[in-house]
Order: C-alpha cells, then sequence, then structure tokens
C-alpha cells in the first residue's frame, strides 16, 4: 500500500468507517452528519476548543505535580533535511552566506563596531518537526447532503468556504488556544517501553489493552478533564540524530514517511470521553499507517478528536527523557505561537516533576 501523506487529511470526505478496518475499532459507522457533532459545549461561536478544559483549579493542582524540580523540554530539533511529509518544507538559511547580516553599528572605540546575525526560514510553519495541530488545520468534507451546503468543515461547524482567506484563517487560528494555552496534568503512555522495544512497528495499533497496560505498569491514573496524554511509540528515534551522514538520514527519513505505529480509534474515542484538552505523540500522524490500513480510516483520530471535539494535536515530540527518568506524570506547560489565522504552531514543550 502507498504511504499515506498528512496532507492527505484536509481532503477527507464523508465516509463511513468499517468496523475493523483498524485494528481495534468499536465503531459500525462513523458519519459526521447524522451524528451531531455541533455546537460546541463551549458554545457556537468557540474558536479555542477543549484547551477550555483547563480551568485555573486544574492548573493549581498541576503546579503541585512538580516535587523534584526536574524538567524535560519536548520538542525535536528543527535543520535542514529532517523528515517532511511530501510537499511540505523546511529550509532554513543565513542571509549573505554566513556574512554579518545587519552593521556595522557605531560601537565605543575606534576599534570596534556592532554586526548583527539574522536567518530565513522558509516552511509551513506549524507544519514541519515537532508540530501542533490546530483546530484549523483537518477539515470534514461534505458534498451532496440534503441539509448541508457543500464545502469543508472545521470544528464547530465553521465552513471553510465561509471563513478561509489567503492571508489567514477567519476562524478557528492558532491565535484563539494561544489565548489561554497549556498549564495542566500532563501523563505518559510509553507503549514501547511497555512493550521491551525501542520502537514499535510500523503499522502496530494501540489498543485499548495497551493503554490500561501501561497505565497499571506505570502506576498512574487514568486522564482526566483537560489533561494532555502523551504516548510514546519511539518512532522518532529514526530522526533524531541530526548530524549522520546525509546517507544515512535519506534512508531513515524515508522508513519514517512511510508509516508508523500509532492509536487505534477505541483509544481515541476514550480520550475524547475522557474530555482531554489535547493528545500528543512522537509520530508524524498520531494514527497507525501501514500495512493492511485503508485511506478512508486513516484519519479516524483527527476528525473524531479535532473536528468533532476540540481536542489538538501535538506530532513528532520527543519523549524519551520522560521515559528514561520514569516520569509518567507531571506538569505540562507550552503555549501555541499567536499566529493569526494559522493552521498550526512549532514548539517545544516542557514537562516538570
Amino acid at each position: 500500500m502507498r504511504s499515506i501523506g498528512k496532507m492527505s487529511l484536509i481532503s477527507v470526505v464523508v465516509v463511513l468507517f468499517v468496523a475493523g478496518s483498524i485494528p481495534g475499532s468499536v465503531l459500525a459507522g462513523n458519519n459526521p452528519v447524522d451524528e451531531s457533532w455541533w455546537p460546541s459545549e463551549f458554545g457556537p461561536e468557540d474558536e479555542a476548543g477543549a484547551v477550555n478544559y483547563i480551568t485555573p483549579e486544574k492548573r493549581v493542582a498541576a503546579a503541585q505535580l512538580v516535587k523534584k524540580g526536574m524538567t524535560a523540554t519536548l520538542g525535536m530539533p528543527y535543520y535542514n533535511g529532517m523528515p517532511l511529509v511530501p510537499g511540505r518544507t523546511f529550509a532554513l538559511s543565513i542571509p549573505g552566506g554566513g556574512t554579518p547580516t545587519h552593521g556595522p553599528f557605531s560601537w565605543p572605540g575606534d576599534n570596534y563596531d556592532m554586526t548583527f546575525m539574522d536567518e530565513i526560514l522558509t516552511a509551513e510553519i506549524g507544519q514541519v518537526g515537532s508540530q501542533w495541530d490546530g483546530l484549523g488545520h483537518p477539515l470534514i468534507r461534505v458534498q451532496g447532503v440534503s441539509g448541508w451546503e457543500d464545502g469543508n468543515y472545521f470544528y464547530n461547524r465553521f465552513r471553510l468556504e465561509d471563513v478561509g482567506n489567503p492571508r489567514g484563517l477567519k476562524k478557528v487560528g492558532t491565535e484563539h488556544v494561544a489565548q489561554v494555552g497549556f498549564f495542566t496534568r500532563g501523563i505518559l503512555i510509553d507503549v514501547a517501553a511497555l512493550k521491551g522495544t525501542n520502537r514499535l512497528e510500523k503499522g502496530y495499533a494501540v489498543t485499548m489493552a495497551d493503554y490500561r497496560a501501561a497505565l497499571e505498569a506505570q502506576g498512574i491514573d487514568d486522564a482526566d478533564v483537560g489533561d494532555v496524554v502523551l504516548v510514546r511509540t519511539g518512532w522518532n528515534s529514526l530522526w533524531k540524530d541530526y548530524n549522520a551522514p546525509a546517507a544515512e538520514r535519506a534512508a531513515n527519513n524515508a522508513e519514517h514517511g512511510s508509516g508508523e505505529p500509532g492509536l487505534s480509534p477505541e483509544v481515541c474515542d476514550h480520550l475524547a470521553d475522557k474530555k482531554i484538552a489535547m493528545v500528543g505523540s512522537d509520530t508524524w500522524a498520531l494514527e497507525v499507517i501501514g500495512p493492511n490500513i485503508q485511506t478512508d480510516s486513516a484519519a479516524y483520530c483527527h476528525m473524531n478528536l479535532i473536528v468533532r471535539r476540540g481536542i489538538t494535536n501535538f506530532e513528532n515530540l520527543d519523549l524519551d527523557v520522560l521515559s528514561q527518568a520514569q516520569a509518567y506524570e507531571f506538569l505540562f506547560t507550552w503555549s501555541p505561537l499567536k499566529l493569526i489565522g494559522a493552521t498550526g504552531s512549532p514548539g517545544n514543550p516542557i514537562a516538570a516533576w
């Protein structure tokens, strides 16, 4: 089967998902037209989604999780040559080829001046590297359905054809979540460690049995309202060494993009029922992608978490330090950039425990 690029998520058509098309699927159908998912419980005009579950009381409780004063940064390095979903770009350059970009400006003394360096970055800034999928990223396309205007629908039934703009979305842009930010309880579901492997196999679907076994092995309580849940598969081990020889990087990048382990629909449904604030993983698309996975089912978690419930998704995280430290419950803190009308954001979250 050909690999499934994440760019295809934006063109998902209304379909019925067939039970069993992804291991662990618990639904016989998944029709976004017949099953109401709007207005949001936060109101018909809400543009922030599940980050609203993080209350002041939740933040106070999360702060109490810091007992040792230890931290881990969870972002992967951004570099020229890192893995990219086909069709996306990351190119960082220094204007002038390495000479000072600005200056000289005067400085006291005959022998001194000030000079400055800049960089130029060309990228889908919110959709490469450690990337957060905002509410303006995935849509459900509806065509030829009675009672619906044809179009592409975001969270809370905002329609792209009504709010789209080449200079930024008029609704559900990144800035609305950024005004709240994430300061809450985080938990790690370390499936790679549970299975005793450095990296789960491509196409492996994390089931509810895996999820519950990880909670038990780690000795932590299940996700609760407003939590951030991070799932470790080890898949990002394929691109952590940015100093590796070019041929090795190219081979690892090809394997990285050819598929991945990921969450089964039943786990995403469970997290939705728990009303978490955000899910994250060390993979590039969250869902399982690999042999025998049908294209029409590949975006199940994106559609049912982000579009239907406003539960956003952080991809390509580095969760290895948390695993090594056996830090399974922690304060998670991060905010997307206030990019007006953007679909996502880069980021380097911090876990503290």
